[in-house]
């Protein structure tokens, strides 16, 4: 269970300050004390503790909330001492530049699951985090209301961590199949197709170790979504063939591919001899004499995770490895091999 982010102090503490009726002490007569003083935001950490903030942004809801460079302003329901030292009675007007914003209780909520659709509270960019305001001191009796502030607010924003979850992602690399007739012969060859797949391990759902950063607890979760491969094959000049430099085609998003013991997609009964090039999904055939290399393409689909609340990222892609083939006749192949 992880901790997120909720509202739970008393109702007490979100009634705005009004002056109070009677008593031997009318503060309404009195001038209105000014106190000196900063904003400060204090924001729940992951395990529910408060870490306090006193660099805010200028385009945050923190700064701008009740007027950008604005004192805030409430009237005393009983006396008191300011920040500063000074005392003020019942019904006097406190001015105070210390605008203090203060997070709400924890509660808890479920790591994703990587290997099962990720389920969400909704989209990040509607997701909220609650804040009580105080003026100039934290208690009941400067509380003047409540705030709710957008998690792509400048002081919250999580995104700027997505470099730090992406360190923190460990993908297994795809690895090229590798086609038995290399070992029985030392090379691809000449008009037999060769089949292109990766190890079946490489095509999973993926997770982030955790980051943590003011209230949020944040992951990475990628989907495999599609597979293809980069040959570039250079024909022996002295028995010139086609060139080749492209991508084959292998498994296109949408689908879900079927492995087999050691290769995915499995590995089909190939014909024995075929048209130079590619043959269809996963398949391409030498031209001639020369060689080829290869690079397997895994692309997945991205999603940043932050306290249940979800946001799509731009596709990822990860390689292989490039490795290089001889290819050739039959013949002259089985001679060298």
């Amino acid at each position: 269970m992880r901790l997120g982010l909720a509202v739970g102090l008393l109702a007490a503490l979100v009634a705005p300050s009004t002056a109070r009726a009677g008593g031997s002490h009318d503060g309404g007569n009195l001038p209105p004390i000014t106190v000196p003083g900063s904003r400060q935001v204090s924001v729940r950490n992951e395990t529910g503790g408060l870490s306090t903030f006193y660099s805010i942004p200028s385009l945050s809801v923190f700064r701008r909330h009740g007027g950008t460079g604005q004192p805030c302003t409430f009237t005393a329901r009983t006396p008191g001492t300011a920040s500063d030292g000074q005392t003020y009675v019942t019904g006097q007007v406190v001015s105070s530049g210390r605008w203090i914003f203060r997070e709400g209780t924890a509660i808890t909520f479920e790591d994703p699951n990587p290997t099962e659709p990720a389920l969400t509270r909704g989209p990040l960019a509607g997701a909220t985090r609650d804040f009580f305001v105080f003026c100039d001191r934290y208690d009941a009796n400067h509380s003047i209301g409540f705030v709710q502030v957008g998690a792509r607010d400048p002081l919250l924003d999580p995104r700027p961590q997505l470099t730090k979850l992406y360190n923190l992602l460990q993908l297994e690399r795809p690895v090229v199949y590798r086609n038995p007739v290399i070992d029985e012969w030392g090379g691809l060859i000449t008009r037999y197709p060769a089949w292109l797949a990766i190890q079946p391990a490489a095509w999973q759902p993926g997770r982030s170790d955790p980051a943590y950063y003011r209230g949020w607890t944040l992951y990475l979760l990628t989907n495999p979504a599609a597979l293809e491969f980069q040959l570039t094959f250079t024909p022996n000049p002295d028995r010139p063939s086609p060139a080749f430099n492209g991508i084959v085609p292998c498994v296109p998003a949408g689908t879900t591919p079927t492995p087999d013991a050691v290769a995915l997609p499995a590995v089909p009964q190939l014909p024995e001899q075929t048209e130079p090039g590619v043959n269809g999904p996963c398949e391409w055939t030498p031209p001639g004499p020369g060689t080829v290399t290869i690079q397997a393409r895994i692309t997945y689909t991205v999603t940043l995770w932050a306290n249940g609340y979800t946001e799509p990222q731009a596709d990822y892609a990860w390689t292989s490895n490039p490795v290089t083939y001889d290819t050739g006749e039959l013949a002259a192949v089985n001679v060298n091999g």
